[in-house]
């Protein structure tokens, strides 16, 4: 449940409300731009919210649990504050959206709503659609390095080090171990984990054959 003030509460339960909803956009360089849905522009803590910016909220679905909250919040083209310009040149992805009700009439009484960011943004013709994620979707984010026995890196990249120019036209890498030892001689810079032991090897039994000296059971990649 969410924790109303008394004054929201008695707001809300006086059975004639005078809400609108504020959108409050914190861009990644720190700017901040606020919009609402009433027909008036005002300002609250310091941030100016302005009206028939031609912005309109979608349902919100909110989950528990660790799922995944999001939404949707379209608009329109009507101003210079929102530009497809802006839009295709990503100033807008993974920005922070605050949303809450408001009493128009009273600007001390809000409501919090919901607090994500950006996720996918879509526009078409005159109007556009930003995706709004809650907080939980940045659990989904893989942080790091993948565990995988290909390689990661790209070919002829900084992290690949070898020089893609000094190779035929067309020559593409399988990502694989063994090409990258005996095709490209670059073992030493391959960015994979290729001894990583697989379900067939921690499920199968012991065989009478099997040599148990305790040494690597990959020579025939590494050559030693």
């Amino acid at each position: 449940m969410r924790d109303l003030s008394p004054t929201v509460k008695q707001h809300l339960e006086s059975g004639a409300t005078t809400l609108c909803t504020i959108w409050t956009l914190t861009l990644r360089n720190g700017t901040v731009m606020g919009f609402t849905d009433h027909d008036r522009n005002f300002r609250i803590k310091g941030v100016d919210y302005f009206a028939e910016t031609g912005l309109s909220g979608g349902a919100v679905d909110s989950r528990l649990g660790f799922a995944v909250d999001n939404g949707s919040v379209q608009g329109v083209f009507r101003d210079d504050r929102i530009t497809a310009t802006d839009i295709d040149a990503g100033l807008y992805a993974g920005a922070r959206l605050d949303t809450a009700r408001v009493n128009w009439a009273d600007l001390s009484q809000r409501l919090k709503i919901s607090t994500g960011f950006i996720g996918e943004i879509t526009r078409q013709g005159d109007s556009f659609t930003f995706e709004w994620l809650g907080e939980s979707a940045r659990l989904d984010r893989a942080t790091g390095r993948v565990f995988s026995v290909q390689c990661d890196a790209d070919f002829g990249d900084a992290r690949c080090g070898l020089n893609a120019d000094s190779f035929p036209t067309g020559t593409t890498c399988p990502r694989s171990f063994s090409a990258c030892h005996n095709q490209f001689g670059n073992s030493r810079n391959f960015r994979g984990f290729p001894f990583l032991i697989g379900d067939d090897a921690l499920t199968a039994a012991p065989r009478e054959t099997d040599s148990r000296d305790g040494g690597s059971r990959y020579t025939d990649l590494t050559g030693q």
